[in-house]
């Protein structure tokens, strides 16, 4: 392995962790505010040496006898003044203790644009004045210096009265130069005319090395803040973050497919929240996913169902089979068929299994293909002509109406527990006679119609394949000439229902069959548009099946 992808894989370089992120911005954010509070902190030292020593200045100003008197350091030019020396002398043994002074001195000015002078005490102890070279006195202006800085800083007051003593600001003026600082203190009496101002010279390493020593405690003790700070605030972080990695990966691993994981952060904030939405997220994908293999099973179901339905009619000579089947879900109870058996003849089947969805759908299966094996089975051998008794009956039926018999008798012996039947139309059609003798176990009525109308109806000649073992079901007959059209269909024709409730009715279903038709196929066509015209957009509780044959000709050899 590369070292450079050791480094991405191992420590996360482009993508750390979010405690590591958080604790990053932490370690900034508080390298900002230390770099903010030591620049601070300098500004701030700087003012406090400065303030305090102006105002031990002024304090000492105040404490030489007549200073009180209009210009009375400018009066004691040329005489005695004690009080500076004293002054001289605390102000250097207070700097001594903070920085080096170099030069302590007095100006004054008597106008605004007038010469500044440098009082001194010579060596007798009297106050000397010589006009002064000091380029930085240039800078103060008569007056409105005091003005600025009263402006800007705030007013000193003295305790006397109440009122200013002075008509400068407690913090003076600074002037710096690359080696000294010069410190400029106003010391202009309340009733003075002239303009005083006491000049303290130091050097900025000495000023500079306070400084400088206390920011090094400071930092030092920043630094271990902030050691301290990163690992409490690594394992704060870590606390909160732990909850959102765990979610991340088990995001990820849901995006893999793995519904198995759950999110077991149980909290009142909003990481809480977020967990049991996730865990939430996840029972539905679950439910989702169910939903989904059900649909797929459904879908399969409907596939198999769809080829227990006839791929092809029967074509025929001299006549026409037409079907419909639209079930109302994915799968369907309703089934019909239409197959030839041995001897020739063709089986019709209609038919309607108890109940919805993929119960009745598996029953229809096992109905479909009971009667077919059935069938094929009974009508092998030697047949005989159907003969009629004195009352009409049928004393010899096809063989092949036998399979309604047995799998009736299969099905209540067999699955009496789950009490399925199957109301069933079972026919069978002699294509070259017309005849068709059938049994009708519990179904809707068949119609016959011819040019005329309605010519017989095929009402139940037995009960419902599957309900009673050994059920009695009589066969009937009926002729078909040429031109006739039956007419088989499920309940989900006659049961459909409007958007207002209401149903279609065999009244309605037998005012279409009524019409005159070319085939049967355009009679299910007719019946199948007026169905779904009258459902409209109400939904559909059953399936709709139709089946329909029509003799065209006058036999099979003609």
């Amino acid at each position: 392995m590369k070292p450079i992808e050791y480094l991405r894989r191992h420590c996360k370089l482009r993508q750390p962790s979010l405690a590591r992120r958080i604790t990053v911005y932490f370690i900034l954010f508080g390298l900002v505010v230390f770099t903010a509070t030591a620049l601070l902190y300098i500004r701030s030292s700087e003012k406090h040496f400065t303030r305090v020593t102006a105002q031990l200045i002024r304090n000492q100003v105040m404490q030489i006898e007549g200073i009180s008197k209009p210009d009375f350091i400018w009066h004691s030019v040329d005489g005695p003044l004690p009080g500076l020396t004293d002054l001289t002398r605390t102000l250097a043994n207070f700097s001594a203790i903070f920085y080096s002074v170099s030069d302590i001195a007095l100006y004054t000015r008597s106008t605004e644009n007038g010469p500044w002078y440098l009082l001194y005490l010579d060596e007798f102890g009297t106050l000397r004045k010589r006009e002064s070279s000091d380029d930085s006195l240039a800078k103060l202006k008569f007056h409105e210096f005091s003005k600025l800085v009263r402006a800007l800083t705030g007013h000193f007051k003295a305790e006397a009265g109440g009122e200013e003593e002075f008509v400068s600001s407690a913090i003076p003026a600074l002037f710096c130069s690359e080696d000294t600082f010069s410190m400029f203190v106003d010391i202009t009496g309340r009733h003075d005319v002239n303009q005083y101002v006491v000049r303290l010279t130091a050097f900025r390493e000495g000023l500079g090395g306070v400084i400088h020593r206390q920011i090094v405690s400071f930092s030092c003790f920043l630094v271990v803040a902030l050691l301290i700070a990163r690992f409490v605030g690594y394992y704060f972080a870590r606390r909160i973050s732990r909850p959102i990695e765990e979610i991340s990966e088990l995001a990820s691993a849901v995006a893999r497919g793995d519904l198995s994981q759950k999110a077991s952060i149980v909290s009142a904030d909003e990481v809480g929240s977020l967990a049991q939405s996730f865990n939430t997220m996840i029972d539905g994908l679950r439910e989702w996913q169910r939903v989904k293999l059900i649909e797929f099973e459904m879908e399969k179901g409907r596939a198999i169902q769809q080829e227990f339905l006839p791929q092809q009619l029967p074509q025929l000579r001299n006549w026409e089979i037409a079907a419909c089947f639209y079930p109302a879900g994915r799968v369907s109870g309703d089934f019909y068929d239409a197959f030839e058996l041995p001897d020739g003849s063709i089986g019709l089947v209609i038919a309607d299994v108890c109940d919805k969805g993929v119960g009745s759908a598996l029953y229809m299966a096992l109905f479909r293909s009971l009667i077919r094996v059935f069938a094929q089975q009974a009508s092998i051998g030697i047949g005989s002509d159907s003969k009629a008794g004195a009352r009409g009956e049928i004393i010899d039926p096809p063989r092949g109406l036998k399979a309604v018999s047995l799998t009736n008798n299969y099905i209540a012996r067999n699955h009496d527990r789950e009490a399925m039947f199957a109301t069933l139309f079972f026919g069978i059609l002699d294509p070259q006679s017309g005849t068709m003798q059938y049994i009708n176990a519990g179904h809707e009525p068949l119609y016959v119609k011819n040019s005329s109308g309605i010519k017989s109806v095929i009402e139940p000649t037995g009960p419902a394949v599957g309900m009673f073992p050994d059920s009695d079901y009589r066969v009937g007959r009926v002729q078909l000439e040429q031109g006739d059209i039956l007419v088989g269909y499920t309940d989900g024709v006659t049961d459909a229902r409007s958007p207002v409730d209401e149903l279609f009715t065999r009244s309605r279903l037998k005012a279409i069959i009524t019409q005159p038709f070319a085939s049967a196929g355009e009679l299910i066509e007719r019946v199948k548009s007026s169905v779904f015209s009258f459902i409209d957009v109400a939904p559909r509780y059953d399936d709709v099946t139709m089946l329909a044959v029509q003799r065209t000709g006058g036999g099979l050899f003609d």
